[in-house]
């Protein structure tokens, strides 16, 4: 796998972390990963780290993925995702799904920074400590 799933119930957050390449396929399996973490309920945010990966993705991928997740939105309920990326490549792409996804029920932002992230998904903490918190 090329990436890591924790889930800190104390926070209320789920942070995935992509530590290779991730395909439209692997995605898509992540996003099964997330609703069916034991304990999962409505309402948790997910941190979507993509720091450590780059994601080969065309504007098709884009499009499939953002049906796809389309699939698991209601069991999300009203939450927020934020997805960290450090290359141009990969915030580009974020905001493409941001876009694709706009009318589903989860909210998604991209961030360059930690320091922009922090308060945004509105669990009272900067996002560096959610994820000290949040080891693999």
């Amino acid at each position: 796998m090329a990436h890591t799933i924790r889930f800190n119930r104390d926070l209320g957050v789920i942070v995935l972390r992509a530590k290779q390449s991730m395909d439209v396929d692997e995605l898509e399996q992540s996003f099964d990963e997330l609703v069916n973490l034991p304990g999962f309920k409505e309402g948790l945010s997910l941190i979507f780290d993509f720091r450590g990966s780059t994601t080969p993705l065309t504007s098709t991928d884009l499009r499939r993925l953002a049906i796809y997740a389309e699939r698991t939105d209601a069991r999300w309920g009203n939450t927020r995702w934020s997805f960290l990326a450090s290359t141009d490549v990969t915030f580009g792409l974020s905001r493409m799904f941001m876009a694709l996804t706009a009318k589903h029920q989860v909210e998604t932002h991209v961030f360059r920074t930690l320091v922009e992230a922090n308060d945004w998904l509105g669990l009272g903490m900067d996002i560096d400590e959610i994820l000290a918190r949040t080891p693999d």
